[in-house]
């Protein structure tokens, strides 16, 4: 009796254990899916907002060219974008010559800190405070860009859930006080527009959606004899009459509020353009019979025109539907990089994507004739990023 007693217990023990166990055991289950679940939504939403796909846990990045698609917005809406580069570049920074992990060598540092990185394959300038980072050009004078000038950048917009921002602001000056901003453009993204203002706070930019997070948007300033222009990506969000300081640095801030506790996130900026002119086509095509700019952008060794440079495109060909009879020879250079035959086909490959973008706005193919000519007719020595960024060009002469 006594054994068959033991042996009961014994048996009742291990289904209590048992079953204690598989209770805890389809718990254990049912935590797993739900997280698996939730990190599954998550995950779809990530590469929602990043534009990525993924296949075997394996991030998948978009190249730049798809990237650049994916990141703005349609072609079409850079039809109507009218802003036209400097033809004189006095400041290029591609960072190809930098060293990773160090602080960017033609910038100076006026608060935080910031950093050349590689993102995507490529350099970059990254802000490592989360509370505030400034950095100016090193050019010598202290009153270097005048009475016209154009400013461009690409700004990287980052992924605010991931990176537990509530909002990311920057701030522009135009003189070498920097006590005030003299532009404040913030990002927010509760509201998924920008917010802000130009010359000191008179004015409020246009409050439109500042597009996909985790990636670049274009930045671009005119300036003309006290008239300020402003825009983020293809549309227009300044355009004062009146803008009420004096340009004379360049001066940018990076910023934002997080609460994440894995470091700053990425406020990173690239490809910065500083140059003199911009504007006056007609006239000048009328006075000289031509018209030369270097802000045709292309990627390194490529023929592929970025977006951003369709203000120069969208301009010339409202200038040819307003004069039915002009036409033009359109001319490519490059600068010395590369052996001589490369550069020549690549010269009339940049040329004739010109052509095709003029021809695909409804100008007859037969008006513009396509020359290449590579490194020749160089405007300088080559020897600076500067010098480099003016000779790559593009000539439309009137025939």
């Amino acid at each position: 009796m006594k054994k068959t007693t033991n042996l009961f217990l014994t048996l009742l023990m291990i289904f209590a254990f048992t079953e204690n166990s598989e209770a805890q055991l389809w718990k254990r289950l049912k935590k797993k899916a739900e997280d698996a679940l939730v990190k599954g939504a998550e995950k779809k939403i990530d590469e929602t907002i990043k534009g990525e796909t993924t296949t075997d846990n394996k991030s998948i990045e978009n190249d730049d060219e798809d990237n650049e698609i994916a990141n703005n917005d349609t072609p079409n809406l850079w039809r109507n974008f009218r802003f036209v580069p400097g033809e004189d570049v006095i400041f290029y920074d591609d960072l190809k010559t930098e060293e990773v992990g160090e602080f960017p060598a033609r910038w100076d540092l006026i608060e935080g800190s910031a950093e050349v990185a590689r993102l995507n394959g490529e350099k970059v300038i990254i802000f490592m405070s989360k509370d505030g980072n400034t950095i100016t050009p090193l050019i010598k004078s202290t009153d270097y860009l005048g009475d016209e000038f154009t400013i461009e950048y690409d700004l990287l917009i980052p992924n605010f859930r991931q990176e537990k921002i509530w909002w990311m602001a920057q701030e522009i000056y135009f003189t070498p006080k920097y006590s005030s901003s003299d532009v404040h453009i913030e990002f927010r993204e509760q509201l998924g527009k920008l917010n802000g203002w130009a010359s000191n706070n008179k004015f409020k930019v246009e409050a439109i959606p500042f597009g996909s997070q985790n990636n670049w948007h274009h930045i671009s300033i005119s300036y003309y004899k006290g008239k300020y222009k402003m825009y983020y990506d293809s549309n227009r969000i300044a355009n004062l009459p009146v803008f009420d300081v004096k340009p004379s640095i360049f001066g940018l801030e990076l910023m934002c509020h997080t609460n994440s506790k894995k470091g700053h996130p990425y406020l990173a900026v690239k490809n910065v353009r500083i140059a003199h002119g911009g504007g006056e086509m007609y006239k000048r095509i009328v006075a000289d019979g031509k018209y030369v700019t270097n802000g045709i952008i292309f990627d390194s060794g490529k023929a592929k025109i970025k977006k951003p440079s369709l203000g120069i495109i969208n301009k010339i060909v409202s200038i040819l539907k307003d004069n039915s009879d002009w036409t033009f020879d359109i001319i490519g250079y490059t600068d010395n990089d590369g052996a001589d035959a490369i550069n020549l086909k690549l010269s009339e490959d940049r040329a004739n994507a010109v052509k095709q973008a003029i021809v695909e706005q409804g100008i007859e193919t037969e008006r513009l004739t396509v020359i290449g000519k590579g490194k020749a007719e160089a405007l300088n020595s080559n020897s600076t990023p500067e010098e480099k960024a003016n000779n790559r060009r593009v000539a439309f002469v009137k025939k």
